[in-house]
């Protein structure tokens, strides 16, 4: 960790605000809230398919919402967006906490998932490659590390507060939470960095944090990035661990109960699965500051295809810890790696507004994923077919990320 760290003795503080934000996510993040699913499926009266079509629907409106909030990050101050951001979170988890309709619970999950799944690892990503400069690849690596940090921890904790304390008043403890710790971490780490970190002045202080930052590396448009044919043929391996990883998470309990796994065996393959996140988030930091984003970008998705293989090839515990081993070294890799690829290929001036349009591409992404596993569950689908369908299109999402070399 130490080497990990060179180059970055005078910017712990921005550090720590990225590494912050994305541990915060895991407020709206699908494992988190998959694990109360069986309490939402018994309040509301839902069936998994029904619960998946509502969990997609409120994901799809939050990916709707998600290019416009996400661009702000262009525009605003860091400080007032992060706030906006935490509000968000806790008026979402206090509407969860009191909702007696489903109409209400899809309301707070669209709030949940554009604060979580969105912005909040939209912010973390975002300050990373824009200021990282030089040591963006490590910058974006070790704010990697809150994410697999809130898997090992939160989960483990969840599961302990929900039969102890009740659903209703576990999401009333998170808002608790977000409020008491996390939003006085993020104001004290960015008043402790010395500077207001303005998007609109760019280049224009002395004080930059991360300096090495090259304002003149591109200065391209969503509407230019759309044209791009790099960039459609980078886009199915950027949505594809979105799309199957939020369906397999949402349903692993249900997963576990066809391959004859216990809830605690999955609970605890889910810390391999942040064990692995962690390791391959370092690598790839290195990766892109040695090989560049773009030359490591078609590989970071083929562990995926692999961890969906095991289970497919068999029923065995050690398959559980295999298939969360391999999807955790497929987050590790792809989050910072996608990222620094982003600001590689289109610079740095406009990445809020570029990172919240293919954001909101990976939400509408992993929209679908609930719907088809929970659907195809309900109808008696095996849940090898859908692995199976994992795999072919993993495979896929490589093998055309492989031509974006050929189409300068």
């Amino acid at each position: 960790m130490p080497r990990v760290l060179d180059g970055f003795r005078g910017e712990p503080p921005l550090l720590t605000f990225g590494v912050s934000f994305a541990l915060f996510s895991s407020f709206g993040q699908t494992f988190l809230i998959s694990l109360f699913l069986p309490s939402f499926v018994a309040t509301f009266s839902l069936t998994d398919g029904t619960f998946g079509a509502l969990y997609s629907g409120a994901t799809l409106v939050s990916a709707m919402i998600l290019p416009w909030a996400g661009q702000r990050l262009d525009h605003m101050r860091l400080t007032r967006f992060s706030l906006a951001v935490v509000l968000l979170m806790v008026t979402s988890a206090l509407t969860l906490a009191a909702a007696t309709h489903v109409a209400l619970l899809g309301v707070a999950l669209v709030g949940l998932r554009l604060a979580g799944q969105g912005l909040s690892g939209h912010t973390a990503y975002t300050v990373m490659a824009r200021y990282g400069g030089a040591r963006r690849g490590r910058a974006l690596s070790i704010a990697s590390l809150g994410f697999p940090a809130g898997e090992a921890v939160l989960p483990v904790l969840t599961a302990l507060a929900i039969p102890a304390f009740g659903w209703r008043r576990t999401w009333l403890l998170f808002a608790a939470v977000a409020v008491v710790v996390f939003l006085p971490s993020f104001m004290a780490s960015l008043k402790r960095s010395g500077i207001e970190v303005d998007p609109r002045r760019l280049g224009a202080s002395p004080r930059e944090p991360m300096t090495g930052l090259d304002p003149s590396s591109g200065d391209w448009t969503r509407a230019a990035v759309l044209r791009d044919r790099r960039f459609r043929l980078a886009l199915p391996a950027a949505l594809l661990p979105a799309f199957w990883m939020t369906g397999i998470l949402l349903y692993q309990t249900r997963i576990a109960g066809i391959k004859g796994w216990s809830v605690t065996l999955i609970a605890s393959a889910f810390v391999g699965f942040a064990l692995s996140r962690v390791a391959f988030a370092l690598v790839a930091g290195r990766l892109i500051d040695r090989l560049t984003a773009r030359a490591a970008y078609p590989f970071v998705i083929l562990p995926m295809a692999f961890a969906l293989l095991l289970p497919v090839l068999t029923d065995a515990a050690w398959a559980a810890y295999g298939m969360m081993a391999g999807l955790g070294m497929t987050i590790g890799l792809a989050e910072p790696v996608r990222s620094s690829l982003w600001a590689e290929l289109y610079g740095v001036r406009h990445l809020g507004a570029i990172k919240a349009m293919i954001a909101s591409f990976g939400v509408v992404g992993a929209a679908g994923s609930p719907v088809l596993i929970g659907f195809a569950l309900d109808a008696g689908v095996g849940i090898d077919h859908i692995l199976t369908l994992g795999i072919v299109t993993t495979v896929a999402g490589v093998l055309l990320a492989l031509r974006m070399g050929s189409a300068d």
